[in-house]
């Protein structure tokens, strides 16, 4: 049992680590990501998350956009692009949606991302079905691959939107960024465990839920596994649990305990984690909440791929907080 005293202190820690938090979620917003000014619209659909990410950061808008979700640092504006939904609605659920929009506002061009892994989740999605639903219809169709990597599909690009100065620009900073954000990765396997938490608001009711982030998502590939720690969601889940989407909802946060992480992170929305993590006294005494290793953090589906530098760095940061730049090249 704890004494008065020590539950103050706990209580006192805990308030610290989410004030920290609220700062921590400034930086998203905050970290460049390269030469992007200057937005303009084009009388184009694309089709694609990478590459919607990439025209953005060219400085470049499309009339309407397929795309799986809009990353934080690009929500103003592009939550003003037409959406004509994922692209898996408009490949299963809604065939012909781009090429009836394409008729309707006589835009001619669509470009469509040729990615060969394009959604973890949804492994049979593929932009490059839309091709077909296209064919013979007097529209000017491109693709975009990426099998060569970020900095090629960032070079075709800007020669499809008339960018190459501005794509030179970009994958000189693109390769900078990363360059420096790999060299912050450790050596070593931190050996850490980790649970990663999402909180959903309900509306404007107030009320909201928690969901955990399952293993062998996008996090574990990007972040967990590269610097050896270990995502304790799997202790978590009772048989029959629904995932859905990489996430699993966390019915009693009491829970956590079973984890017992010594980081805790958090995408998405804050506050409600933080309030339901101030509720629970049982939870006081794991490594996570004890050591202060509660951080929020910037959610990376493969999308913004432009982002990911500043997204890694800031992953690296919170995983390895004693991590130091690599030697070497």
């Amino acid at each position: 049992m704890f004494g008065i005293n020590q539950k103050k202190y706990l209580n006192l820690s805990l308030c610290v680590v989410f004030v920290s938090l609220g700062l921590i979620c400034l930086l998203p917003g905050l970290a460049a990501s390269g030469p992007r000014e200057g937005k303009e619209t084009a009388r184009v659909i694309m089709v694609g998350d990478r590459l919607v990410d990439i025209a953005y950061n060219l400085g470049v808008l499309p009339e309407a956009m397929v795309v799986r979700c809009i990353w934080p640092a690009a929500s103003s504006e592009l939550n003003s692009v037409r959406s004509l939904g994922c692209p898996k609605y408009v490949t299963i659920k809604n065939k012909g949606a781009v090429a009836k929009f394409a008729a309707t506002t006589g835009i001619k061009r669509i470009l469509i991302e040729n990615s060969k892994d394009f959604s973890l989740y949804a492994p049979d999605v593929n932009p490059m079905k839309v091709v077909a639903q296209l064919e013979g219809k007097g529209f000017d169709v491109e693709s975009v691959g990426f099998s060569d990597g970020i900095e090629s599909a960032i070079e075709q690009m800007g020669r499809l939107l008339n960018r190459e100065a501005k794509a030179g620009e970009l994958i000189k900073s693109y390769k900078s960024r990363l360059k420096k954000s790999l060299k912050r990765m450790p050596d070593k396997k931190q050996n850490k465990k980790v649970l990663i938490l999402r909180g959903i608001p309900v509306g404007n009711t107030g009320k909201f839920f928690v969901q955990v982030e399952a293993s062998k998502g996008y996090s574990d590939r990007f972040f967990l596994e590269p610097m050896g720690c270990e995502n304790r969601a799997d202790l978590l889940q009772s048989k029959g649990t629904q995932v859905t989407k990489g996430y699993f909802l966390l019915k009693n946060m009491a829970d956590i305990a079973k984890a017992n992480p010594d980081v805790i992170i958090i995408t998405g929305e804050s506050f409600p984690v933080q309030k339901a993590l101030s509720k629970h006294s049982s939870l006081f005494d794991i490594p996570a909440v004890k050591n202060h290793e509660i951080y929020s953090l910037p959610l990376y589906i493969d999308s913004s791929v432009i982002e990911y530098p500043n997204i890694l760095m800031q992953w690296t940061s919170a995983l390895c907080k004693q991590a130091t730049p690599r030697r070497g090249p």
